[in-house]
């Protein structure tokens, strides 16, 4: 189970968990209890026992818990942030902070320094201040930055889901079609993972790019339930209509998906689009003037 574990076969633990409730002295284990949490907040799971977790006092609990409330209560996960003891964990805690609310200058400042200087830290968590850097450059468009800390994120640990989940994001980044479509299944084949506002999303660019109407349908379906679903459906829809060339359509769609309050990367990427959509126009217009003009002259 512990080498499972080390390597996010969360399917496997899942089935040692499975065997070990049928050992009833086992599941008194500190490390099997430890598990059952780790599994839970993986997997997005209900059952996760918020009390329990809360009644560890050391600082991996604390930053476990964080990560619990971060993408569903805002101000518990920040009571949660202001407990944990000043260092490295909390400046990482801050820095996920930062880049949900789409800061990535503020992100990558605070998880700046040397690798030496965060080596206190597990190496779970050191790939995660690596996939926060890559995710952080990606939203400035330094595509060579988010390069060097995503493979940089994969040494220390090629298993980590969310080094998955960041190279599917930098693929539609890049126009890589082919290469998002591949990771895209290898990722819905983890069919432990929680459903994610951010890849379900990019799924359904994806699926405007190739036009697969059918995956687009899926994914919009999901993303309606989730946190700001209308908002997201907004912004999906505007870039299809960008896609298919009505500029007005696209830029209505991705407004009122600004103004309800579209958050993090998503929210930065709604207004690069826009900003370019208003450039065009405006190109289009003063092309339609100047053929207006010479009409006139002949």
């Amino acid at each position: 189970m512990k080498q499972a574990r080390s390597v996010y076969d969360v399917s496997i633990v899942q089935e040692d968990l499975q065997w070990i409730e049928n050992k009833g002295w086992l599941n008194k284990l500190p490390y099997v209890k430890e598990t059952k949490l780790w599994v839970a907040l993986n997997t997005g799971s209900a059952s996760l026992d918020v009390t329990e977790l809360a009644s560890y006092q050391d600082e991996k609990h604390h930053f476990w818990l964080y990560l619990y409330y971060l993408p569903k209560d805002g101000r518990s996960a920040q009571d949660v942030l202001d407990k944990m003891s000043e260092g490295n964990l909390k400046q990482l805690a801050k820095a996920l902070m930062s880049i949900s609310n789409g800061k990535p200058e503020e992100s990558q400042k605070l998880l700046s320094g040397s690798n030496l200087e965060w080596k206190e830290l597990s190496i779970d968590e050191q790939t995660l201040r690596h996939l926060i850097m890559a995710q952080a450059a990606l939203i400035r468009g330094d595509r060579q930055t988010a390069q060097a800390e995503l493979q940089a994120a994969q040494q220390l640990n090629p298993n980590n889901p969310a080094g998955l989940s960041l190279a599917f994001d930098e693929a539609i980044g890049d126009g890589q079609w082919a290469r998002a479509i591949e990771l895209s299944r290898m990722i819905d084949a983890q069919t432990w993972r929680p459903t994610n506002v951010l890849y379900e999303t990019k799924k359904a660019i994806l699926a405007v790019r190739e036009g697969d109407t059918i995956s687009l349908s899926k994914s919009l379906s999901a993303i309606e339930g989730l946190h700001q679903g209308d908002a997201l459906i907004k912004y999906v829809n505007g870039i299809k209509a960008v896609t298919e060339g009505d500029l007005d359509e696209g830029k209505e769609l991705l407004d009122q998906a600004q103004k309800e309050g579209l958050e993090g990367e998503l929210g930065v990427d709604a207004q690069k689009s826009l900003n370019q959509i208003v450039e065009r126009l405006k190109a289009d217009r003063s092309l339609q003037k100047v053929v207006a003009e010479m009409n006139e002259k002949w």
